[in-house]
């Protein structure tokens, strides 16, 4: 199978095709804020896109990879970037490299480079928080993503997962057919965030199915944060999950080259970490990789590997800021100790 790397990105839609920024008037007075109209009967908002992300084909390099850019396209997400090659974003799914280095720039930013809120929305839509990290998406909308095609809870699983999969590694997928909804958690908050925009408004149809030239006529797929678990037992894998992702960083931290100045400089902080921090030697660290009753559960060697992590985002961000996609500086934000 060919890899993004080793292709152009593909230009989705022509810049002709895109639909208006300003959506149908269904109000007397248009808010250039919220970009939406007020002040009357908003009707059904929900519909199927006319766009869709085909990642084995879509995706490829684009400028944002040669200029070292961190965040990805939200319109390649979503499948109508009308650029592509000479985007300045990028246009493939995130993997555990992009992951790495988005985790030591900012938490306070998407993987689109916007800005989070310090709380969820009350319909769990939006951005999210930089408070929680949430791996996990509510899928709802089903039955008019389906077109109201009967389909048995396994089949319906299989075709969340199917659709799904392709956005990034899953750690688990839970179908309730009392609720008629879907919950997907991710390996990686990122790829949540990537596969929220992409699978909003899309149809579970396949092209097999009978009704598919027909899914236009459906409402697409709602796809929200998903609330916390409150089971005690998943809240205690959870801080065992954050914990073994924080040491997974640190050792894409210590073996690869995140500083801009080169190899050189990386392996002068790493001396200098060793020194200061045994235990997040490379080795040590490894080590530490183990289940988790080998030592995995320390708290003082969580905080440590934090305080690295820390030191090492001060200066990553000093040595060149990232660029938006007006040309302006964004803002770096430091990662916060409650990560």
């Amino acid at each position: 199978m060919t890899s993004w790397r080793d292709k152009s990105a593909k230009v989705q839609v022509k810049e002709s095709e895109l639909p208006s920024s300003i959506p149908a008037q269904t109000g007397l007075t248009f808010n250039i804020w919220y970009n939406k109209w007020s002040q009357g009967f908003a009707g059904n908002t929900r519909f199927v896109s006319p766009f869709a992300l085909q990642p084995q084909l879509h995706s490829g390099k684009t400028r944002g990879d040669n200029d070292g850019q961190l965040f990805f396209c939200l319109f390649f997400a979503k499948g109508m970037c009308c650029l592509g090659p000479k985007c300045e974003y990028l246009h493939h799914i995130p993997d555990e490299e992009d992951i790495g280095k988005l985790a030591l720039r900012t938490e306070v930013l998407d993987c689109f480079g916007r800005e989070k809120f310090a709380d969820y929305r009350e319909d769990m839509g939006g951005i999210g928080s930089f408070r929680k990290k949430n791996k996990t998406l509510y899928v709802g909308g089903i039955d008019g993503a389906l077109n109201s095609k009967h389909l048995k809870p396994a089949q319906i699983e299989s075709r969340i997962r199917f659709v799904f999969s392709r956005l990034g590694d899953i750690d688990r997928i839970r179908y309730v057919e009392s609720k008629n909804c879907g919950f997907v958690k991710f390996k990686y908050q990122a790829n949540a965030e990537f596969a929220k925009e992409a699978m909003s408004n899309q149809t579970l149809l396949l092209p097999s199915d009978k009704e598919w030239d027909d899914r236009r006529e459906g409402t697409g797929l709602l796809v929200k944060w998903a609330n916390e678990d409150p089971d005690p037992a998943a809240q205690k894998r959870l801080q065992e999950e954050l914990k073994l992702e924080s040491l997974n960083m640190m050792v894409h931290l210590i073996n690869n080259n995140t500083n801009s100045a080169g190899t050189e400089v990386n392996n002068k902080n790493n001396e200098r970490l060793d020194r200061t921090f045994p235990e997040a030697s490379v080795d040590n660290v490894k080590k530490r990789l183990l289940p988790l009753d080998n030592g995995m559960e320390s708290d003082d060697f969580i905080e440590k590997l934090k305080k690295v992590k820390k030191n090492i985002s001060r200066e990553n961000i000093s040595s060149k800021p990232s660029v938006g996609k007006l040309g302006g500086p964004l803002l770096d934000y430091l990662s916060s100790d409650e990560d």
